[in-house]
């Protein structure tokens, strides 16, 4: 900390120290103009970042239920999907991440620096085309194919069962501060 604010030791002095700054006009001042479009990306990359979703995608909102489309990309079509609010909020804030954690979206033969020069090589190794198109295949056919039987079709009388529910465990639980800040409890950091 600068000298002249060594006396803030606790969150309350420093939540005291901050609020003076809420109610003023903040003036952006921006440096001249540059011709290096590479560093002004580079700079600029490191501030803005794609939500998880966009404003467009929410279709519509109640106070209880929210809507929204989404591309699956097992079938190249739209859908929507709706869900409470509180959840909505849960999945939303699930992406922020905790504090220090640095985002790598790709990484390996993936990265950005290194995907032109690897990934045809992946490629010939694996024996692939590159124009490999991914081809939907329901869960069902999936079992069918792999072991060899019928996942609806009851093993004892051989009718075919309806599928009514599923229920999938998170693999990644949400995290229970997130929970309470959808719940409007907000935890003291």
């Amino acid at each position: 900390m600068p000298r002249n604010l060594r006396h803030i030791k606790s969150y309350e002095t420093f939540r005291s120290w901050t609020s003076q700054f809420y109610n003023v006009t903040w003036v952006v001042n921006l440096n001249k103009q540059s011709n290096k479009m590479k560093y002004n990306i580079e700079y600029l990359g490191k501030y803005l970042k794609r939500p998880p979703i966009g404003e467009t995608r929410i279709t519509s909102y109640d106070g209880k239920i929210v809507s929204f489309k989404y591309l699956d990309h097992y079938t190249n079509t739209t859908e929507t999907f709706t869900l409470p609010v509180l959840d909505f909020i849960s999945r939303l804030i699930a992406h922020i991440p905790d504090l220090h954690f640095r985002n790598i979206r790709y990484y390996g033969f993936l990265s950005n620096r290194l995907r032109g020069k690897l990934l045809p090589v992946v490629y010939q190794l694996l024996q692939m085309n590159n124009n490999n198109v991914k081809v939907y295949t329901p869960w069902r056919n999936m079992i069918q194919h792999t072991f060899k039987y019928d996942p609806l079709k009851c093993p004892h009388c051989n009718n075919f069962m309806v599928l009514t529910e599923t229920n999938i465990p998170l693999v990644n639980p949400i995290n229970p501060i997130f929970l309470n800040i959808a719940n409007g409890y907000y935890p003291l950091l």
